[in-house]
């Protein structure tokens, strides 16, 4: 693949895909939300037996019970939700929350992103995002890894270590108390897929734009139109052929994709004639087995 079509230019002026809720199969729901209460500062909502967690604005997560085991490796499915910050300052607030919570985590510089990794009380690994495509120029393999080239020209891995004194600079005192920012959102999901190939076909199919094709690493990574080119990633790290999570374990139920145009949505409903409705979403499974909605923004 020619190195312009891994790099972050040439793009739109933003996603014509987005998130709705995650759904989340849990063995505790009370549990698992004051988890998101307490730490990321979210409202909740009841329905039914579910809650639903999010912004004042907007529901972003919704947790239903179900599982009787943590998850376990080996299976297809979710490698990881994102929260994604509007900005450093919000960024910088939800790390002095962690800490001053004593809450494990993993601060990490991806360069095109800011990032930081903790997982839910049954094992799903969240990952908290800040967006920054302005420093990223574009990406090379070199052996069997990827190499990430800032817009400095330096040449970085594609994990390193967050600069903590960086990213405090922007910190407000008192912030951490805030609840969760109103443009606070589900801003990508990785997955863990049981074929690399089928499975770029399949969200190539659905609109998404191919950035990062790397089959040494088994890995690929999807735009949706705008600048920032992470929004679907995939990977086989955990088997090519892995079953997707059995029931009874705690998992993913499924996502919500939002079309902005009806085009789009008619095109990727079109694609797939599997995909069956319920009420407004289209129903749908990718080829490993992950359950996807989508709906018109």
């Amino acid at each position: 693949m020619p190195a312009s079509s891994l790099a972050g230019g040439n793009v739109a002026d933003h996603d014509l895909i987005t998130f709705g809720p995650v759904h989340l199969e849990v063995r505790n729901v009370e549990t698992t939300a004051r988890f998101w209460e307490s730490l990321f500062g979210f409202t909740r909502r009841t329905f039914g037996d579910s809650i639903e967690l999010g912004t004042e604005k907007e529901i972003l997560i919704v947790l239903h019970g179900g599982a009787t085991e943590p998850v376990r490796q080996g299976h297809s499915g979710l490698y990881h939700l994102a929260i994604h910050t509007p900005d450093q300052r919000d960024f910088a607030r939800l790390l002095k929350r962690f800490s001053d919570l004593r809450y494990p985590c993993s601060p990490t510089d991806h360069t095109f992103s800011k990032a930081i990794y903790l997982d839910d009380p049954d094992g799903i690994n969240i990952e908290v995002t800040l967006e920054t495509p302005e420093r990223f120029r574009t990406v090379r393999p070199v052996g069997n890894r990827l190499a990430f080239i800032g817009t400095d020209g330096i040449e970085r891995p594609g994990s390193y270590p967050l600069d903590l004194q960086e990213i405090y600079q922007s910190y407000k005192p008192g912030s951490e108390l805030e609840a969760a920012h109103p443009a606070t959102k589900v801003g990508h999901i990785h997955l863990y897929v049981a074929d690399l190939e089928r499975s770029r076909d399949f969200y190539t199919g659905l609109g998404f734009e191919l950035a990062r094709w790397w089959p040494p690493m088994q890995v690929a990574d999807f735009g949706a139109g705008g600048a920032f080119k992470h929004r679907i990633a995939i990977n086989t790290w955990q088997g090519i052929g892995a079953p997707v999570h059995p029931q009874g374990m705690a998992r993913m139920r499924y996502f919500e994709l939002r079309f902005e145009t009806m085009e789009g949505l008619s095109a990727a409903v079109n694609a797939n004639p599997s995909a069956r409705s319920l009420g407004v979403a289209h129903v749908l499974q990718d080829p490993s087995g992950i359950e996807l909605r989508l709906v018109r923004a």
